[in-house]
């Protein structure tokens, strides 16, 4: 029988992950920067080899926690429920992702805040193709086993589902480093543990992450959906009516959730 942690031990085992997480990462881009060069135009292959060099850090705390739990395992039987579940996840992303990001866009956050400029200017220096494998496919992955497979994990083995949630949401926004990013991915960080939660796996918000990055990458580098953020009276009104789309969706998911639970 496993003994109770005290305080410090519980905040060492969210912290431990993060911090390993962020040292591999560190590490992988420090080393291809001064193979390859610290250019903005090098700016997303660094970060693919350095999410790459993470990878096999965070998976093992991830695995360690699957055998011990058996909870949000990648790999699962697929049925028609898990099919509209996805579907369901793959709509309220699509659009939480766009609305979100609409309202933001149009805020003054964007230009007021120059870390956000800079964060900018350098993830999107490289080719469209180099975005999309790292921002949407690589990025994703990793960010999903850190943040939903094991911070979430194992704060919802110490606690309940929303306090779980919106922890772990704090700690996905803290580590995007300037004001716009952390609301947008705190508010996608309390969107991606509510599926989780609902689902019981991982895949489903792994999809989703990639859905979100995959969006904000095509968007931002062929202007689609430019007319969405012109600050207008229309643009807003879509966003905000998207958003509401996107919330609408994911209470019904919660709902539905519940529902199960009673009948069980």
């Amino acid at each position: 029988m496993r003994r109770e942690l005290n305080l410090a031990e519980k905040i060492w085992e969210i912290v431990y992950p993060v911090l390993m997480y962020y040292v591999a990462l560190s590490i992988g881009s420090y080393i291809a920067q001064m193979i390859i060069g610290t250019g903005v135009e090098h700016y997303m292959t660094c970060k693919i080899i350095g999410s790459l060099a993470a990878i096999p850090v965070v998976y093992a705390d991830y695995k360690r926690d699957l055998m011990l739990t058996g909870r949000y395992g990648l790999k699962t039987p697929f049925s028609m429920v898990q099919a509209k579940q996805l579907l369901a996840v793959v709509g309220i992303t699509i659009c939480l992702s766009i609305g979100l990001n609409n309202v933001i866009s149009m805020s003054p956050l964007v230009q007021m805040s120059e870390e956000f400029q800079n964060a900018s200017n350098a993830f999107y220096g490289s080719s469209l193709g180099l975005e999309l494998l790292g921002s949407a496919l690589i990025t994703p992955f990793l960010e999903e086993l850190l943040h939903r497979g094991v911070v979430f994990g194992r704060l919802r083995r110490r606690m309940g589902m929303w306090p779980a949630v919106i922890v772990s949401a704090l700690v996905f926004a803290m580590l995007h480093f300037n004001m716009v990013q952390f609301i947008y991915a705190f508010l996608l960080g309390i969107v991606f543990a509510l599926f989780v939660e609902k689902t019981g796996h991982l895949y489903p918000v792994v999809v989703a992450h990639v859905v979100a990055n995959g969006i904000a990458v095509i968007r931002t580098e062929t202007g689609f959906l430019q007319g969405t953020v012109d600050k207008s009276v229309s643009a807003w009104f879509i966003s905000i009516g998207i958003c509401f789309i996107g919330v609408v969706g994911l209470l019904s998911l919660i709902g539905n959730k519940k529902k199960e639970e009673n009948h069980e």
